[in-house]
């Protein structure tokens, strides 16, 4: 970190955004229907006038819960001076333990961080990265993310042009209950080509409804039995003991937990050997310093680190920064859904070449969020990502 770095945070506020989807081009699973994309950012203005962008992950589902959060986190961000961008969600939580202990609130306090950075590498004229230790590659693999369908030809046709577009591994999400998902793996796995790997997203044992582990591990052996490269979230999010016993079930990894709003609860996973790949984010998890806490858990136990990524182009960007700038992660998810608040908000447009992400060079994280985007993606409550 440069001795340019300290700085001085003069205001905070939210910035609700949203890409409705034209009727008919909706995008349909068997969770339901995703009417509009939102996207919930936190900009904040250093006392010098620069400012930063950040976003809570959780926003996609949640966008609303968000501006009582940075209300809430005002008195103690505004007007406190900071060393170190990293700095950030550290203060925020010892603070506010009364109140933000994870969730939601954890990944407002990780927007603030994420915005902080953007602004201080901006005014020190240099990516994100380099103020988290500098990049460790030029480029990162990248495995193709979306996958939602109701029918196993809506989600072959994705993941068939996946393939076209040059990724080496693509990631479908389950069907609503085990026999009808298995039937999805026999039904698309055949159809990849031999060079060409999969991942299942169980989405927390298919989230509102979990699965038993007795299911899940039955599920995990079909795709274990077609290759997968990996099983995901087969079990509920908080159920540690079922991700312990499906990973010593399996000998492909299971990975998770995406939405985990804390190192604790990637610490009590990992420690636990409930899963062989860790999915933090650091939109989810409160900023840079708690997602490389648990990259450098992940290394030190043996444990893979995959980020997860679903959002904006600010979620896009602060992953992939952090990504860069950690020597364990080594593969970056790629949301290949259409999303206009991922591409338009970037100044550098995304550089994937074979499967392959190249580095951004543009200051801080390369991405803007000026009145003619706030316009153009006016915050709607139409839905959001609502599970049915």
């Amino acid at each position: 970190m440069s001795v340019g770095s300290s700085f001085v945070i003069r205001s905070i506020r939210p910035v609700l955004l949203s890409y409705v989807y034209p009727e008919g081009e909706e995008l349909v699973w068997v969770a339901g229907t995703i009417h509009s994309w939102d996207a919930a950012l936190v900009e904040v203005t250093l006392n010098d006038g620069t400012t930063g962008i950040g976003e809570a992950g959780a926003g996609i589902m949640a966008a609303l819960a968000v501006p009582g959060l940075v209300a809430a986190y005002r008195p103690y961000a505004e007007g406190q001076s900071f060393e170190d961008p990293l700095d950030v969600g550290d203060h925020l939580r010892a603070y506010t333990a009364f109140w933000s202990r994870g969730g939601i609130a954890s990944g407002v306090a990780g927007a603030l961080e994420i915005a902080a950075l953007d602004a201080v590498a901006k005014r020190e004229g240099v990516p994100a990265y380099e103020l988290l230790g500098g990049r460790k590659r030029d480029l990162i693999e990248a495995y193709a993310s979306g996958g939602l369908g109701s029918t196993f030809d809506h989600v072959d046709a994705w993941a068939q042009a996946q393939v076209r577009a040059g990724f080496k591994t693509v990631k479908f999400r389950a069907m609503s209950d085990p026999a009808t998902t298995v039937q999805l793996i026999e039904y698309l796995a055949p159809r990849l080509p031999r060079d060409v790997r999969f991942v299942l997203d169980v989405v927390q044992a298919s989230a509102s409804h979990p699965w038993s582990v007795d299911d899940a591990i039955a599920v995990g052996r079909v795709a274990e039995k077609f290759g997968a490269r990996w099983y995901e979230e087969p079990c509920f999010a908080t159920d540690v003991a079922g991700y312990t016993r499906t990973n010593a079930a399996l000998s492909i990894p299971v990975s998770g937990i995406e939405s985990s709003g804390t190192f604790e609860e990637f610490a009590t996973l990992i420690n636990a050997r409930g899963v062989d790949l860790a999915q933090p984010d650091v939109t989810f998890l409160g900023g840079y310093r708690n997602f490389q806490r648990v990259a450098d858990l992940a290394r030190d136990k043996g444990v893979a680190c995959v980020p997860h990524v679903w959002g904006s182009g600010v979620t896009f960007s602060a992953n992939l920064h952090a990504a860069l700038a950690h020597e364990h992660v080594e593969l970056f998810e790629y949301c290949t859904l259409p999303n206009p608040l991922r591409e338009e908000v970037l100044v550098e447009p995304i550089k994937l070449e074979n499967g392959f992400i190249h580095a951004p060079e543009t200051p801080g994280l390369g991405v803007v969020v000026d009145a003619q985007i706030e316009a153009r993606f006016a915050f709607s409550t139409i839905g959001g990502h609502v599970i049915k």
